[in-house]
């Protein structure tokens, strides 16, 4: 048990704050043209993360997810959506981090009661994608749960059928890396957990396979996936950046920021699922120690590991049953 939990533990906060870490660091140059970021940074772009670095609302949000299921992971996902929900209101009593139009508009819903069935909005920005990552570790032992509290919990604010499909591989890709599955071999079953779901999604991952292994140059790739600020782009640029560089967390996520685009959310689920696979190690010392709040990932950490054996024993116990 004690190495099976150190190697967790490594895992656990190789995803909060690999993912902290790369929402941050793309946070800087998010709605400056890669033109405009090397104007500023150099011909590379930002490379390091600042002193004091604030993370945005996709982290604020991936906490905001995180509490729920601590409060209740356990339990049938339609209580737990219930659960969501009151957080959700209570998020809105939270400092504004750049929160997305349909994230906010559905919590207000949410707060003026629209049932969590009803409060998601027919948007396919990648709000509920990044914030999904921390369902994939906590039911990683239970695969179908996995899928459908992934799915639930990304319509309660989204509801295209594009961020459905961008939620479940989002939480899907971290179960795998906690498996210690490489990018490479990801393809396969991230494409079958989300087929029929969206066309659009399809089509995304499969181009973002093809230019990681094609002779585009990193720049010239990510131009062709998009800019990120649909779901589909965002897992596809972040898959891009995990499949060139499968086993190097910093440059993947140097490479994953430094584009025209939504920064930040690319940079935060590239990172989350890299940091996961990889572990605490890969994630620049500096960088952590340069996190501003990661006192409140920290404080996470034991409560999260805590629900993750509590649902993996009472999986054991159904199975055996």
């Amino acid at each position: 048990m004690e190495s099976e939990l150190s190697d967790l533990e490594k895992k656990l906060r190789g995803y909060l704050f690999g993912s902290a870490c790369g929402d941050a660091l793309g946070r800087p140059v998010e709605h400056l043209t890669l033109e405009r970021i090397k104007a500023k940074y150099g011909e590379k772009g930002l490379l390091e993360l600042l002193p004091d670095s604030p993370w945005t609302d996709d982290t604020q949000l991936m906490l905001v997810l995180a509490r729920a299921l601590v409060l209740g992971a356990e339990r049938e996902p339609s209580e737990l959506m219930g659960l969501l929900a009151g957080e959700f209101v209570k998020w809105l009593d939270e400092p504004d981090l750049g929160a997305g139009a349909t994230s906010k508009g559905a919590a207000l819903r949410l707060k003026e009661g629209v049932h969590w069935q009803d409060s998601g909005i027919e948007s396919k920005t990648c709000g509920s994608l990044m914030r999904v990552g921390i369902v994939g570790f906590i039911y990683r032992n239970d695969p179908d749960k996995l899928l459908e509290v992934a799915s639930l919990s990304g319509k309660i604010t989204h509801s295209h059928p594009t961020s459905d499909a961008a939620s479940i591989a989002g939480a899907y890709a971290v179960k795998l890396a906690l498996d210690g599955m490489e990018p490479l071999d990801m393809f396969c079953p991230l494409l079958k957990v989300t087929g029929g779901i969206s066309e659009e999604f399809t089509n995304a991952l499969k181009v973002a396979y093809e230019l990681a292994f094609g002779d585009m140059s990193d720049e010239e790739a990510l131009r062709e996936i998009g800019q990120g600020w649909y779901a589909e782009e965002t897992f596809a640029l972040a898959y891009f950046c995990m499949l060139r560089y499968p086993d190097d967390y910093k440059k993947a996520l140097q490479i994953a920021v430094n584009i025209t685009g939504d920064s930040d959310s690319v940079g935060c689920v590239a990172g989350g699922v890299l940091g996961a696979r990889l572990g605490i190690g890969s994630v620049p010392p500096a960088w952590v120690e340069a996190l501003e709040g990661k006192a409140e990932l920290e404080a996470m950490v034991g409560p999260l590991l805590e629900k993750y054996f509590e649902v993996s024993d009472h999986i054991s116990e159904v199975r055996g049953s």
